[in-house]
């Protein structure tokens, strides 16, 4: 759940928005359009007896989310590494799988709890979203520049947390723990987090290393609602603190593979970066607003 990471954190907050742009390209027009092959006919394999499962293992009761939140941070370098740094930048690169479409782009975040990202997708532009402490936007090329309101600013603002498994009693208000074993039978915990609005957030972590394995929920954007499961790997250390380098993200029928390729820990970056651009056009909802310039760039 440590927003900082690439974790749901770099991609989610444009994913949606890229997401919708991508089902409008020719290259996914044409994926779409493509008829499927027809399989061979096989004959049908000979009746087999049926094996009967095996009895699941008593799953142990559930710690905490405080402890688990706990020993997350700890696992990542711990509360005082993260707070050495006040500012993070990093460089990334999506890919759609099966689309034929790719992109890259960076993430700026602050301490303060302000962020900015922009992605550049072949074919389709740039996608950029941001909040600088009091308002959040974004702007894409299907539905323009949008000033977030309701669900859509509060995904903002807990995007925009330095380190949500450190901030989480202010971020969110309420936190359940449950155990559930892993895809490999080790045992995951789980804490979900339901914040001011919206549906909670569901993130699991390895009851060994107790490093981030999984993020759930549900993404809402200007075409409505998404279910999402993001999966990470690649752990490095950066800076005294540890993030993995690599997610696999399942945002509804689309699957997303992003890698950092770089971070970055307090460089200076010019706090007009995170303000919307031309603000005061920029209307509520989901109409485009008209002559907009590009954001400032960071320092």
């Amino acid at each position: 759940m440590t927003t900082t990471r690439l974790l749901v954190p770099f991609v989610a907050p444009l994913v949606f928005a890229v997401s919708a742009c991508a089902s409008t390209s020719p290259a996914a027009a044409t994926a779409a359009a493509a008829p499927a092959p027809v399989p061979a006919a096989t004959p049908a394999p000979a009746a087999t007896p049926t094996a009967q499962p095996a009895a699941a293992a008593p799953v142990a009761a559930a710690r905490s989310p405080q402890a688990i939140l706990a020993d997350a941070v700890k696992a990542t370098g711990g509360e005082a590494a993260w707070n050495a740094h006040k500012t993070a930048r990093y460089r990334v690169e999506t890919v759609f799988q099966g689309m034929g479409l790719s992109g890259s782009g960076e993430r700026f975040v602050t301490r303060s709890g302000k962020t900015y990202t922009t992605i550049e997708m072949a074919g389709l532009g740039t996608v950029r979203e941001g909040t600088n402490g009091s308002v959040a936007w974004s702007q894409e090329p299907l539905h323009g520049l949008r000033i977030l309101e309701g669900v859509e600013a509060e995904q903002s603002r807990i995007g925009a947390a330095w380190n949500a498994d450190i901030q989480a009693a202010d971020l969110f208000t309420k936190l359940e723990a449950a155990n559930e074993p892993g895809p490999d039978g080790s045992m995951l915990e789980c804490v979900s987090a339901t914040p001011r609005v919206g549906a909670p957030i569901r993130s699991c972590y390895d009851a060994r290393t107790h490093l981030q394995v999984s993020q759930s929920g549900v993404r809402v954007g200007p075409e409505g609602s998404i279910p999402f499961r993001a999966t990470v790997s690649d752990w490095r250390v950066v800076g005294g603190v540890k993030m993995p380098f690599e997610s696999n993200t399942q945002l509804g029928p689309i699957t997303l593979v992003d890698r950092i390729k770089s971070v970055s820990f307090d460089e200076p970056i010019d706090d007009k970066l995170f303000d919307p651009p031309a603000l005061a056009t920029a209307p509520k909802g989901g109409k485009p607003a008209k002559a907009v310039p590009k954001p400032a760039k960071s320092k």
